[in-house]
């Protein structure tokens, strides 16, 4: 199978490189080429997909499926689709479920409303913001590659090569052991997939060639609680004492002013605004064969992969964004208060 992968050098579309070429599949990749890398065994055809002759470099074959993982404005999505439709025999774009105008509010479906933004709409994520500009990009897809499209909705993605800092920062902060600061309640659900199996289920589905819309959300029946323990058996071998969590209130942090989600990677607590944050249908994903690998394998192989870096104690996050997570003081400060 010849695969066109639009990025492919980071994180997903790294993932997703990999495990092409691990099938034997002939692998091009078409991206700037100013970081990650290409992979071995890949062509790499490099260009800016703001400019069209550079597209043009993508019209000289045809592609039994493309599979376009960036973040970019919907009139450049819209593009690389409109040029590629008659070279590919499938198409598929990764979104994600923050397209949903409901969400993380409300419980939603493949059949939720999705947010409103053109298909030709310009601008940037900071600009039009991240779920509207993923929103107009599925239009984009949808509207230049009729009936081919897969547009695949995700949720928290996790693995060795995560930007996010959401798994590799509860494995850094497990691996310093003591007290560890554990939000909320241990029976709290958590739902992420790991990129390797979302990678597989991608290369999957463009081979059998299945359109239409999917979310991936990640397993139902993981908690907070279990991705705890699975990151304290991860590092367990790496750090000289115990590691001991303290489950704190969701009143008492929020009353502390801690925020949701970015100084507490993946606590969503029991708030209107988050109500949904788990509530994400992942049934149809199922259907069409999603697997999940358990919790404990990926948190395993992210810390394989995170305790060979220089610092694994500094989780790697992309360099346009701030670090995730609690310091270290201020985590002391709200366990002293509790």
């Amino acid at each position: 199978m010849r695969l066109l992968i639009l990025g492919g050098t980071r994180f997903l579309g790294r993932a997703i490189v990999d495990e092409a070429v691990s099938r034997g599949y002939d692998v091009t990749t078409f991206s700037r080429g100013h970081s990650g890398h290409p992979g071995r065994g890949v062509e790499t055809i490099h260009g800016d997909r703001t400019q069209l002759a550079d597209l043009e470099k993508l019209t000289q074959r045809d592609w039994d499926g493309v599979i376009d993982t960036s973040v970019l404005a919907p009139v450049h999505v819209a593009a690389s689709a409109r040029l590629l439709a008659e070279r590919a025999a499938h198409y598929t774009y990764v979104s994600t479920i923050s397209v949903y105008a409901d969400y993380p509010g409300r419980p939603v479906t493949e059949d939720s409303p999705a947010l409103p933004c053109p298909p030709d709409a310009e601008g940037t994520e900071e600009t039009l913001g991240y779920g509207p500009l993923k929103a107009g990009s599925e239009r984009a897809v949808q509207a230049a590659v009729s009936g081919r499209a897969l547009i695949a909705r995700p949720g928290v993605i996790v693995g060795p090569h995560e930007e996010a800092g959401r798994l590799t920062w509860w494995l850094a902060r497990l691996a310093r052991g003591g007290q560890v600061l554990a939000p909320g309640r241990p029976d709290r659900p958590v739902r992420a997939t790991d990129a390797r199996d979302l990678a597989a289920w991608l290369i999957d589905n463009t081979r059998r060639g299945i359109p239409g819309v999917v979310n991936v959300p990640g397993p139902a029946g993981v908690t907070m609680g279990d991705l705890i323990s699975a990151c304290d058996a991860a590092t367990r071998a790496d750090r000289a004492g115990d590691a001991e969590p303290r489950w704190v209130p969701d009143e008492t942090l929020l009353a502390a002013g801690v925020q949701p989600w970015s100084e507490i990677p993946l606590w969503a607590p029991d708030t209107p605004d988050l109500a949904g944050a788990w509530r994400v249908s992942g049934d149809r994903a199922l259907r069409i064969g999603m697997r999940y690998r358990p919790l404990a394998d990926t948190a395993h192989g992210t810390w394989a992969w995170q305790r060979q870096l220089p610092d694994p104690a500094a989780p790697p996050h992309a360099p346009d964004r701030p670090a995730p997570g609690l310091g270290a003081d201020r985590e002391r400060e709200i366990l002293a208060s509790v």
